[in-house]
């Protein structure tokens, strides 16, 4: 169940993504889920319009491996989506501090940081229209 879930969430069926992952802790309440799982439902589900449903995977994935700054990118994205600026730049700010970008890369976190210091949400529809559109091509943290 869980195998599925993933694989809902990167066709971006995120509800049946996250019945999926319920379904699998029913059925095993031991079960492990990865951080990197849980970042797969919250990025896709934040780029598919589901923000406010995956945040808490965002926060799992983050508490599971916090160390690992790239998950605080997906979870940075649920954030603004769901109206956390405050939380959204800590974790740009992180993940810029941490994370090996390509120029392009750093420049775009770099125009998310700057929008929301000024308590601005930089996802407008045009920007995730271009994460959308790059999702298939490329990881999103290479964006």
């Amino acid at each position: 169940m869980l195998s599925k879930g993933i694989r809902l969430a990167e066709q971006a069926a995120i509800r049946d993504a996250i019945d999926s992952y319920n379904e699998a802790q029913t059925i095993d309440p031991k079960i492990e889920v990865s951080a990197n799982s849980w970042n797969i439902l919250c990025n896709m589900g934040s780029l598919h319009g589901y923000a406010a449903d995956v945040l808490f995977a965002g926060e799992k994935a983050v508490s599971l491996s916090p160390k690992f700054k790239g998950y605080q990118d997906s979870w940075g994205l649920a954030r603004a989506l769901t109206g956390d600026l405050d939380g959204a730049l800590t974790d740009f700010q992180s993940v810029l501090d941490w994370y090996g970008f390509s120029d392009s890369v750093k420049a775009r976190r770099e125009r998310w940081v700057a929008a929301l210091q000024a308590g601005e949400n930089p996802f407008t529809p045009e920007e995730l229209d271009a994460l959308r559109e790059a999702e298939g091509k490329t990881s999103v943290r290479e964006l």
